[in-house]
């Protein structure tokens, strides 16, 4: 079918990456897993890699927030795969580190894994794989992250700004108070 023939909606590239999306999560929970997501997989392979990194450089790493990284590290913590460790030379900073069950868990996840890799890609020639790979990754690092509307701060009034009353003459609404 091409995309001509595809309702509008469908040819956005956030339509496409969601639809892309609901794909992967489908395959992973049949072929990976239903109690560990592939963000949980993503910390457990990050700190095999790189024990003892803090929260912070593994949210940075995972390009997770501090409440989410902080919210996902205590419940890995909760059901054991994590152990977290206070730096003693900074109490503010905590060292992550996998626990044996988190070893454990990770090697038995990582075929499983490339299993995925495989369902979703081997319809794909070299080059799409390749191109599938690079363009997600491009437009994440290109692209920056926006602050929500709701969350932005109203620029500041410059001093020499007089406030305004939209009032001409506030006489008949005194009345009213």
């Amino acid at each position: 079918m091409s995309v001509d023939a595809h309702p509008r909606i469908l040819v956005h590239t956030g339509s496409l990456i969601r639809r892309a999306q609901q794909r992967h999560v489908a395959i992973w929970l049949k072929e990976v897993s239903t109690d560990v997501t592939s963000v949980q997989y993503a910390v457990l392979f990050v700190l095999e890699q790189r024990p003892g990194v803090s929260q912070r450089e593994l949210g940075d790493e995972l390009d997770l927030d501090r409440s989410t990284i902080a919210e996902l590290a205590a419940r890995m913590v909760r059901n054991g795969m994590l152990e977290r460790v206070a730096d003693p030379h900074d109490k503010r900073r905590n060292a992550l580190y996998l626990t044996e069950q988190g070893r454990a868990q990770l090697q038995v996840l990582k075929p499983r894994v490339d299993s995925v890799e495989q369902v979703l890609t081997q319809h794909l020639s070299g080059d799409e794989r390749d191109a599938l790979r690079a363009l997600p990754r491009a437009v994440a690092d290109r692209t920056p992250i926006a602050t929500p509307p709701h969350r932005q701060r109203a620029p500041a009034l410059s001093r020499s700004v007089k406030p305004v009353s939209l009032v001409k003459d506030p006489a008949p609404w005194t009345a009213y108070s």
